[in-house]
């Protein structure tokens, strides 16, 4: 799943110390970029420059930050892979930093590969500096020079050996801080039975239920984990503009593969983590897709399905109940008339005749 890419403007009034402590006090990755960014404008003469991360073993970025400083416009954007750098990165593990000129000496495929991406760039030298985690390449600070910049001097490479542990610090910080956000949410739905999650501000998954994962797990492409792909695509059409869907909203996407079967999400709440990246809580629900002609859900009313889906999902009737605002009692006895519709004897009987299988 590609995340949604972020471009930003360049401070000119920041100072390189500012810059530099602004980068030590980053709380979020947004703060430690405009303050690299910030220090990276007045040291180097950067056409345009791209953080990549979250990057996969494959060395394919998940998400991006921009900067575009004087690209004019009509040009293509700055690119978002790791394509032309993947062969040396394989050859130099851990590694600081690197440039195109060093890749391209050892390989005379890779500014061939640049120009298949990216025809008419507008610089003609990068370069990445490379940040390593336990497991591998965690993230890729692409810098572009300005045209007729190229030579990488004494003074660049003096900037670029303190350029990188102040960057490094940013990130390990962010990541503590991350898994310790990670470690909170999901200790607090390890308790839910509900199949809840919670999304990030950039509606990337934090944490999810247990009923959460079974769920989702059966809407997964063969050798795939995370969210689900279709799901992933309609939180990002339903939750893609902020403040745009209100707490108790919902949504319904069907199966990709299984015509008989769809996702009821809904909104819960959004959580104030930050005043401008809120997290989103969401509820999950098996639900019968719009147009479903199944003969058995057609003998029930829309409340009664409702009341079925979250029995098919495991919840036990006080949490059917405070799921939908309602007294036990009522849920009682809408299920006991489930039960007459159907002519089924007991909740286990009722799962299994509503259960679809693909």
């Amino acid at each position: 799943m590609v995340g949604r890419e972020h471009d930003i403007a360049v401070n000119p009034d920041a100072c390189p110390v500012q810059a530099k402590q602004d980068m030590l006090r980053a709380l979020d990755m947004h703060a430690l970029w405009r303050a690299c960014v910030d220090l990276v404008s007045q040291r180097l003469p950067c056409h345009s420059c791209t953080l990549m991360y979250d990057i996969t073993c494959g060395y394919q970025p998940q998400r991006s930050l921009h900067f575009l400083g004087e690209t004019p416009s009509g040009l293509p954007p700055p690119l978002r892979s790791l394509d032309v750098a993947a062969p040396y990165l394989q050859q130099h593990p851990r590694i600081h930093w690197y440039t195109l000129s060093q890749i391209a000496s050892g390989d005379a495929q890779a500014r061939q590969r640049l120009r298949a991406q990216n025809p008419a760039p507008g610089w003609h030298e990068f370069i990445h500096m490379a940040f390593w985690g336990e497991d591998g390449l965690e993230a890729v600070l692409s810098i572009r020079m300005r045209e007729g910049h190229e030579q990488i001097t004494d003074g660049h490479q003096q900037f670029l050996d303190e350029l990188h542990p102040l960057m490094s610090a940013g990130l390990q910080r962010l990541r503590s801080l991350r898994d310790e956000r990670r470690s909170v949410y999901q200790a607090l739905l390890d308790r839910q039975s509900l199949p809840e999650l919670i999304l990030d501000h950039e509606l990337h998954p934090i944490s999810l239920s247990p009923a959460a994962q079974r769920l989702c797990a059966d809407w997964l492409e063969p050798d795939r984990s995370g969210l689900p792909v279709v799901i992933a695509a309609e939180l990002r059409r339903w939750l893609g503009h902020p403040g745009a869907v209100a707490p108790g909203s919902s949504t319904t996407v069907s199966h990709p593969r299984c015509p008989g079967k769809a996702l009821h999400i809904r909104l819960e709440a959004q959580l104030p983590a930050h005043p401008l990246q809120p997290l989103y809580l969401l509820c999950l629900a098996t639900a019968a897709p719009a147009g479903s002609q199944r003969p058995v859900w057609s003998k029930l009313s829309p409340t009664e399905q409702r009341v079925a889906e979250l029995v098919v999902d495991g919840l036990r009737n006080d949490e059917i109940a405070h799921h939908l605002s309602r007294s036990r009692k009522t849920i009682e006895s809408q299920i006991s008339a489930i039960y007459r519709k159907l002519d089924v004897g007991h909740r286990a009987q009722l799962v299994r005749l509503l259960s679809t299988a693909c």
